[in-house]
């Protein structure tokens, strides 16, 4: 049986998101065999050809699936974000993996190998394998991530929930984030005092959704 979670959708609708549509298509892991991934096409790309965002999965399917009962991929909330970034007027990819960490980092080289510009959207346990290939895109947002070592030289915008149930994880980001900009990485911080962890989930207020704006407004800004 699939988790709850997996069921609900991103909380921000724009019209013609549902609409959007999908092709299926596959890409060489990182052991050179073949994985999914779904592209969702923008209707009115910012850019031509249409700048992409990556959504990372950061945990192996096979767990993950184990665990809710689906791919991340398949979750409600990857659909629906894929949905809204491209009717944002940017193409929007969702992946399977085996190795989440290599097969990210192989996605990322087969989608800029051509010079194309690329971006990251990531949340919570997906941000690790996010920073890690940080650097081969050309912006990156997180939203309440739990980190890593790396801090990454593109520029990423960090949204911060001052509620966030998970224990240790604002206690490991806030110092992570003073290290960036004590090193002058180029950071932007939405700080949203009231939020839980999954506020794109299970808070239905009109901040949620500015906030979620502003994360596509960056990413159109920095990938067109």
């Amino acid at each position: 049986m699939r988790h709850e979670v997996t069921t609900r959708r991103v909380l921000y609708e724009i019209p013609g998101m549902r609409s959007v549509q999908v092709r299926e298509g596959v890409f060489a892991g990182a052991d050179g065999a073949p994985l999914a991934m779904s592209i969702y096409e923008s209707p009115s790309p910012i850019a031509d050809p249409a700048p992409v965002v990556v959504l990372i999965a950061g945990y192996p399917d096979a767990g993950f699936e184990k665990h809710v009962g689906c791919k991340f991929m398949e979750m409600e909330w990857a659909i629906s974000m894929a949905q809204l970034i491209a009717m944002s007027g940017m193409t929007a990819i969702t992946h399977t993996n085996r190795d989440p960490g290599a097969d990210a980092g192989a996605l990322m080289n087969h989608l800029t190998a051509g010079g194309r510009r690329v971006g990251i959207w990531a949340t919570s346990g997906h941000s690790p394998v996010a920073l890690a290939v940080a650097d081969r895109a050309a912006c990156t947002v997180l939203i309440n991530p739990m980190t890593s070592d790396v801090l990454p030289c593109t520029p990423l915008l960090m949204v911060r929930s001052g509620h966030d149930e998970t224990v240790g994880l604002n206690a490991a980001l806030d110092p992570w984030l003073t290290r960036a900009v004590v090193e002058n990485r180029p950071i932007s911080l939405v700080n949203y005092p009231d939020a839980p962890h999954a506020f794109d989930l299970h808070l239905d207020t009109a901040e949620t959704r500015r906030i979620l704006q502003q994360g596509l407004d960056f990413l159109r800004a920095h990938l067109r």
